[in-house]
């Protein structure tokens, strides 16, 4: 059996072996024969399988011992086809251990990695629910476990009110999106040389911080597509994905095992594209993977973001930890949302004098005053007396328009670009791009935060 060349970076063209136009034609090998029970302990490992998945972790518990005794496990040696692109399947497969490669064929003898996926992550979705060809081919990067359950054994042992085929649904359509846009771009590398990163911050809670991130990225994306991505680490809840509607089934969190050579390409196969063009990357989905985000991994993941986009916005948590300084040492530029309240100016003066004793140069740091009600409880010179820095720009209260946009998983500043929200949103991206412009590959680091180009909004 002919086998395809170590694995390529992502999203690289690649040639196939001189003569060879299809994948591997091996077939994986079930661990069981048909029709012998497993074992209690087989059926634990299995559904620890599925509580992984983020598809699968909310369905009732009874739903997942159930599936548990259905699925069957499977053994693929590496390089070996779990699914043929352009052939109908009735199996979803999702990964155990191993990493197993998507690959999208563009033209005969060309084909391009679009996704590297490890444990939790699943494969086989798009002919599952399309019951038409894949659009992909899925072989085993390593040799792999996977645990495989076809279409009859879940539509009979879902409950009635499961919301999981319409979820399955959903991340079918958004992964058949991103690999489409993958396919097109085909190069990723290309893009820039060293990308400028923008971190959001907020010394508190309810500011609005992850809604300005969204908004901000998506405005980016518009003018720039597939060169502004967004890093939610607004641990241990990030929202970003859920706010624009996204199925995440992987996150930086369970990257920090991953061998160095292969680190990028799963990186940036756990994307998550929007029709608008923005772009996500989820910290983590599980509560419990909050604390698998380090500051070292939040390094290396921005330093592969920096050679391979434009732009890399950072939503940050609360807590001036180790995650938030390694990504505010990487940054170009720090934007602090507050909102005209006694408790959020007071943490906004502590942050910024923390941040100066860090080293962060005053003209890396502005300020953004964001109003989340009609009725603001300090005045704008209040606030930046209490802040002791001027607010270089200023966010109206817009109603519940951006509240109401994320519970139906829109986008505000892309659906209504005439709101006040938007406008200020457009005024803010406006501002930050004149500042960082990309000259020869290279962001104009040295002209960050200028005052004479970020003047204060009055």
């Amino acid at each position: 059996m002919d086998s395809f060349e170590p694995a390529p970076e992502m999203g690289k063209v690649l040639r196939l072996t001189r003569g060879q136009t299809e994948a591997p034609t091996g077939r994986p090998r079930a661990v069981r024969s048909a029709g012998s029970a497993a074992s209690p302990s087989e059926i634990a490992a299995r559904l620890e399988v599925l509580e992984r998945s983020a598809l699968f972790f909310t369905e009732h518990p009874a739903t997942l011992r159930i599936l548990a005794r259905r699925a069957r496990a499977i053994a693929v040696p590496a390089n070996t086809v779990v699914v043929n692109q352009g052939e109908t399947g009735d199996s979803l497969f999702l990964v155990d251990r191993g990493r197993c490669l998507l690959r999208v064929e563009t033209a005969p003898g060309h084909s391009i990695v679009v996704a590297a996926l490890g444990p939790g992550d699943i494969c086989g979705e798009d002919s599952f629910v399309s019951r038409e060809g894949s659009r992909v081919s899925a072989v085993a990067g390593d040799d792999l476990s996977l645990l495989a359950i076809d279409r009859s054994s879940l539509y009979a042992s879902l409950r009635p009110d499961s919301d999981l085929l319409p979820e399955l649904a959903r991340f079918a359509e958004q992964r058949r999106a991103l690999f489409a846009e993958m396919s097109v771009q085909a190069d990723w590398g290309r893009l820039t040389g060293a990308g400028t990163v923008l971190s959001i911050y907020s010394p508190k809670g309810g500011t609005g911080r992850t809604t300005i991130a969204v908004n901000l990225v998506a405005r980016l994306a518009r003018q720039r597509p597939r060169e502004v991505v967004l890093v939610d680490l607004a641990l241990p809840y990030p929202h970003a994905a859920l706010m624009a509607n996204l199925v995440p089934t992987a996150c930086l969190a369970r990257l920090g095992e991953t061998p160095s050579e292969h680190f990028e390409e799963v990186l940036l196969s756990s994307i998550l594209y929007h029709p608008s063009g923005l772009m996500v990357l989820p910290g983590a989905i599980n509560l419990e993977e909050a604390d698998l985000v380090t500051g070292e991994l939040v390094g290396r993941a921005i330093e592969v973001l920096r050679r391979t986009f434009r732009y890399i916005v950072v939503d940050l948590p609360v807590a001036m930890g180790d995650v938030t300084l390694a990504s505010i040492d990487q940054s170009q530029h720090v934007f602090m949302v507050i909102t005209p309240e006694i408790t959020a100016v007071k943490g906004a003066a502590d942050a910024a004098t923390i941040l100066g004793v860090l080293g962060i140069p005053q003209d890396r740091l502005s300020l953004v005053l964001n109003h989340r009600t009609p009725a603001a409880g300090l005045s704008r010179n209040a606030v930046e007396r209490g802040a002791k820095r001027p607010m270089t720009h200023e966010i109206p209260y817009d109603g519940t328009r951006p509240d109401e946009a994320a519970v139906h998983g829109g986008i505000l500043a892309v659906a209504n670009s005439k709101s006040l929200f938007a406008r200020a949103i457009d005024a803010l991206a406006t501002s930050f791009e004149s500042v960082h412009e990309v000259r020869g590959g290279q962001p104009a680091i040295e002209a960050a935060g200028r005052p004479s180009q970020l003047e204060p909004v009055r």
